[in-house]
This record gives structure tokens, sequence and C-alpha cells, in this order.
């Protein structure tokens, strides 16, 4: 049945195409002929690239109702491009009799992303009730606007039948759910109960087919307009018979659904609608529709040519390919941040989203009293609370896991789940105190298998902490044995490295009045470690540690000396660095450079992005801008009553906006920086010129 199913379709095609050519041209090659003489026998260029680009953009808007539908089901949140990619590939289902790839193939791929059988199901049902309610509201619309003479009578009253059924549906949600079950029992679903849908979430939906489906119908006015049809009287008559003629045609086509793509019976029903405004009748007019079926079928391949390649792509290069698609979303929120940053917009979504997911801890640290303050009972997110977190704010570029130690948190490899499905980031970065080697090494390979299933490309970074050598480093940390628990870590994480190429090792030191002096001997040891990345940060005295007052920041020309001499290390191993990696360094050379002006002014050195593309959420739901404001900076508490972009867009969020744009606060949070920096002209200068000339 299956390979009958898939033949059937193309030798259904392939009949009707010669069934056209020997018996139906033959018959219609005179009027065809007299038409094409009256028109001049030239086509309107203009009118035909007009009508392909309303085509076009009317395809490409399509795959919106549906992706707004299963945002209304709460259906979890899946990128927006595989959502419409999905679309496009399933939709040359419909060219096989029954739709029955077309259906199999978007339920198949709900599921995949975590979606039931039940609310998959109820998504396309849902999706062709609100396309016929959008026939039905273009209708009701339009019919004032047409004779009844322009139309058969029987045409009339399907349409005008139609028109009271889809303002019906809208208004009457009983009689969606009885239209759902009916479809759902001839699917074979068990829909018992359909989830509530709000009536703005009907009009969004509604609105999107509507929208999609005026634009594919200019784009058949103006096809026929470009093979020379005059037109009507009063002129607007045949624009929106055209309008309406695209969704009529499609229900039509969905009566019977063993014609592949509706393939004959669309253009049949097109035609008939305007052939009375076309010389020749139905020959013409059909055959001019059929030339436009062309158009939409290659339209529609191209579309899910584009979806196929995309996916090879991204199963080829994975990581080239996600951090490709992230440029766009940057570039758009660092505008909307300049903006905002103005008082001349609301935020844009955060970039870069650090979320503690515990305050416990095992270090006993010297420059972070964190451990001091164990969180209350109960206090810290659940999975159920991150999720409506994460789904709140939306896709960001970077994902960074703080704590407390993050790996002590037990459901750390499915907070990660949540952040890839809802967040979808390019690069998650875990720090970790490295105490306990097999329990890191452990979840981290789960971690990587979470990556590799929900978002493939995604770099995960897991950085330990190496804030010494030897004893030096346990002196700090506040741990016997830390140092070499650190270094069983590292090669732990280096073997798995070898079979996982999305993880990347890294080691982080944070300079303090403890270590400042050692710092060149940590550096060159760090060199030795074979690892992917070395970063050091200046110890601040944040709320977040509970170290406030305690004077671990080293001091400006110490640091700005020891720097130096690092810096032109870092410099002379650019040379056989990738772009991308050219890029990164620069940004970090830059950095040390503002971390050294700021020690030794205590002043913003270049204008702060925090809160406007940065967001630390604390274990306990409270959003604070960075780490460094902390408590200080509550902008309010995700729960129950607020989600995260209330919050975030809140009257408390921009009082504390117009503080960090008035400099009222300064730090060299790294995190931070390198946003600020994407939006100072002077230092992202700065950044391509190391990058290109070392």
């Amino acid at each position: 049945m299956k390979r009958l199913k898939t033949w059937l379709g193309p030798l259904l095609l392939a009949g009707a195409f010669l069934y056209f050519l020997y018996s139906l041209l033959p018959v219609w090659r005179p009027r065809l002929e007299e038409f094409w003489r009256e028109a001049g026998g030239r086509a309107d260029w203009s009118c035909l690239i007009l009508s392909a680009l309303c085509l076009f953009t009317g395809y490409y808007l399509a795959p919106m109702a549906w992706r707004n539908i299963l945002g209304a089901l709460k259906i979890p949140t899946i990128e927006r491009d595989s959502v419409r990619r999905n679309w496009f590939i399933t939709q040359m289902g419909s060219y096989i009799p029954g739709r029955l790839w077309m259906v199999l193939g978007r339920i198949a791929f709900l599921n995949s992303n975590g979606a039931g059988s039940v609310k998959a199901t109820t998504a396309l049902i849902l999706e062709n009730i609100y396309l016929v309610a959008a026939l039905g509201l273009l209708t009701a619309l339009s019919i004032p606007f047409v004779s009844t003479s322009a139309l058969p009578p029987a045409l009339t009253v399907a349409l005008s039948v139609s028109a009271v059924l889809g303002v019906l549906m809208l208004l009457a949600p009983g009689i969606q759910r009885l239209i759902a079950r009916k479809l759902a029992v001839r699917i074979g679903a068990d829909i018992r109960e359909l989830p509530h849908i709000s009536y703005r979430h009907q009009a969004v939906f509604i609105g999107s087919h509507a929208l999609s489906w005026s634009l594919r119908g200019l784009g058949l006015y103006f096809w026929f307009k470009g093979f020379g049809v005059p037109g009507s009287d009063p002129p607007h008559t045949l624009v929106i018979l055209c309008i309406l003629a695209s969704p009529a045609s499609w229900l039509a086509s969905l009566l019977m659904v063993f014609i592949p793509g509706g393939i004959g019976v669309k253009e049949s029903v097109q035609a008939l609608m305007v052939s009375s405004f076309v010389p020749g009748g139905m020959a013409v007019a059909t055959t001019i529709a059929l030339g436009h079926r062309a158009l939409l079928m290659l339209t529609e391949g191209l579309f899910a040519l584009e979806a196929v390649i995309h996916q090879a792509l991204q199963r080829r290069f994975p990581v080239q390919m996600n951090h490709a698609s992230q440029l766009l979303l940057i570039a758009c929120r660092a505008v909307g941040a300049f903006w905002a940053r103005l008082g001349l917009a609301p935020p844009p979504g955060p970039i870069n989203v650090t979320f503690s997911v515990t305050r416990k801890c095992q270090s006993r640290c010297r420059t972070c009293f964190i451990w001091k303050h164990p969180p209350e009972p109960g206090s810290e997110l659940d999975q159920e609370a991150v999720e409506i977190l994460f789904r709140s704010i939306g896709r960001t570029y970077f994902f960074n896991v703080s704590g407390g130690e993050p790996f002590l948190r037990a459901d750390l490899p499915e907070i990660v789940r949540l952040a890839c499905r809802h967040l979808r980031p390019a690069v998650i970065h875990i720090p970790t105190n490295a105490l306990d080697p097999q329990r890191i090494e452990a979840m981290t390979r789960e971690i990587l298998d979470v990556i590799a299933l929900e978002a493939p490309g995604t770099i995960l970074t897991i950085k330990p902490s190496m804030d010494g050598i030897g004893e030096a480093h346990d002196l700090v940390r506040g741990v016997p044995g830390n140092f070499r628990r650190l270094m069983d870590t590292l090669e732990r994480l280096k073997n798995l490295r070898k079979s996982h190429r999305e993880l990347h090792v890294g080691v982080g030191t944070v300079i303090s009045r403890f270590n400042a002096e050692k710092l060149p001997e940590i550096i060159r040891f760090a060199g030795s470690l074979e690892v992917d990345t070395y970063i050091n940060e200046v110890a601040e005295e944040r709320e977040e540690f509970f170290n406030l007052g305690s004077g671990i920041t080293p001091e400006g020309v110490s640091y700005g000396e020891i720097m130096e001499t690092f810096k032109r290390a870092v410099r002379s191993g650019m040379k056989g660095m990738r772009l991308l990696s050219r890029v990164t360094t620069a940004m970090r050379l830059v950095y040390y450079d503002i971390v050294t002006e700021y020690l030794k002014t205590g002043r913003q050195v270049i204008p702060c992005y925090a809160a406007f593309l940065n967001v630390h959420v604390n274990s306990d739901g409270e959003v604070w801008p960075c780490a460094i404001l902390a408590y200080r900076g509550r902008m309010g508490s995700v729960d129950d009553s607020n989600n995260f972009m209330d919050v975030w867009r809140s009257r408390r969020a921009r009082e504390i906006r117009r503080s960090i744009r008035r400099k009222e606060c300064a730090c060299p949070l790294a995190n931070q920086a390198y946003s600020n920096i994407l939006l100072h002209p002077k230092s992202l200068l700065r950044v391509l010129w190391i990058a290109l000339t070392g």
C-alpha cells in the first residue's frame, strides 16, 4: 500500500498531463491562439515578476499560522526556522494522494521535538480549521464588493456558506471542538478535550492565513494581467475574485484529497471564478491558471530544496551552521539594544543569559563566600519553573551556567536539555571547581548526549578553575587536594573531547590579591595543559558572592604590567589561528585593556549594556542585570504571575537601565564586557584591527 500510494501520485499527474496535452489542448488551441493575438502576442514581464514576488512572499508567510498554533498549544518551543523548513518539506507530500506524507511528516516532526501524538494531530486539525475560517472571513469581507452576476450562482452560495461557517467557527468554540473531534476520528486520534484557544490567538491564526492567501491571490491576479487579461468593471472585482480564488480552490481540492496537490481541481475553480472576465472563457482561464500552478510548484520546490540543503549542511557542518544562523540574531538585538539604551525602543531579548542553577558549593574559597549562605530548602527553581523561564526568554546566543557548583545539581543535564530546546544557544558554558572528577565526567557525557539530540552544533565549554599551582591553588580554594582533583578532571575531559568535537575544555583563573604576583607562572603552566582556552578574570567584590568589602581585587598598575606580558604571548600565538578564533582572541585582548583602565579609574570605561543584552537569573528566580549588581539590582522575580518578559520590561527594570546609562556603577565583568565591546565602535574597530593584523 505504501508503494502504491507513493507511485499513484506521479502516475496520476503524468496521466493528467497527457490528457491535457492530447485531449484538451487540441480542442482549446484555437481559442488560446485567438486570445494571444488579441493580447498583442507579448507578455507583460513586469506583472509576471510582480506575480512571482507576491507568490514567494505569500508562501514565505504560509507556515506562520502553524508556528503560532504550536505556541498556543504549548507544544515545546521549536526553532522558528526549523518549523518553517519542516512545513515546506512536508508540504511536498500533498502531491501524493491522500496527503498522507504531509500529515505523517508533520506529526513525526512534532513527536521528535517532544509533542505527543494527540497535540501534534490537534495542531494539524486546528491549522485546517482556521484556514477555513480565514477563507470565510475573506469571503465575508469581499462579497459586498463583488457583483453576484460575476459569479456562478452555485459558487456564490458556496462562498456565502463558507463565510457563515468561518465566522461561526471563530465565535463558537463548541463548533471548533465538534469539527476537530470529527476530523480526529477520521485520522484515528483520540482528542477528548481541546486546549483553550484565546480570541487573541485565534485572531493571529486567522490573520496569518488571510495575509498569506491574500498575497497568493494578488500573485494570481498579476499573473492573469501579465498574460493580457483585460480586467474587470469595476476594476477591483477581478482583484477580489483572484484573492478569493486561491483559498476557495484549496477548499475544493481538500474535499478531493486523492487528487495529487489538487492539480486540475484548483485551476478549474480559479478559472470558473474569473472566466467571465477572460476572453476565451474557461479554456483560456484554465490554461493560464495551470501556468500559475507551474510557478507555484516551482516556489514550493525551491523552499523545500532550501530546507533539505540546510538540513544536509547542518548535519555536515553543525557548529558553523549554528553560529552562522545566530549572526543575524546578534546583529538585530545589538541594534535594538543601542536604540533601547537611548530610550527610543523597548529592550530586545538578551543574547547572553546566565543562570545560577544552585548556591550549593563544596569549595571554601578566599575570594567567594557563597558557601556560607546555602539556599533555603525548596527555594531553587524546579524543572517546570525553569522551562517556563526559558520559554519566556526565547532564543539567545550564549547560555552561561553558574553557581555555586553547577555539577552539584542532579538535574543539570535536564536543565541543559530545556536550554537547548527553548534558548537554542550557540554556546553553553559551565564552570566547575573540579572537586568531583567522576561526577563531572559522567554528567558532561550525559549533557553531550542531550546536545547531540536537541541542538546539534551547539558548543559546550567546561571550564575548571585554576587559581594557582599545587598547594597554592588549594590555599586559595580552601580544600586540600583540590589541585590533584583538578588535574584528574582535566584529563577526563580531554579524553572525552577526543570523541566529542563540540566539547571545548578550558581553564580559568580568578586573579586576586592572593595570586596576582604568581600570575606569570600560572599562565605558563596553563599553556602546557593542552586545553582549548585559558581565560583569566579579575576577582570582583560581588553581592552575589557575599564578599563585599573583602579587598580581594588586585591593584591596577601591577595587573596591567602582568597582562602586558601575557598579551604579547597571546598575540604571538594568533598567527596560526582561524579568523573566528582570531576575533575571539582579539576581543579578549581588548577586554584586558578595559580591565586595566577600570582598575586604575574605577569608572565605566565604555558604555555598559547590562540589562539590555545581558541578564543574570538567580537560582530562586530573581532577575538581575548582572552578577555585580545582583541583589541590589533586583528587576523582579519569575513566578506564577510574572514571566521573564514581564520582569524584563517592568518599571523597576527601566529604573535600573537608567542608572546604568548614567554610569552609576562600574565593573570588570567579562561576559558583560564582551557585549559592550560589540556596541562600542572604537573598541570594535580595535578588535577587528588586532584580528586582521595580529
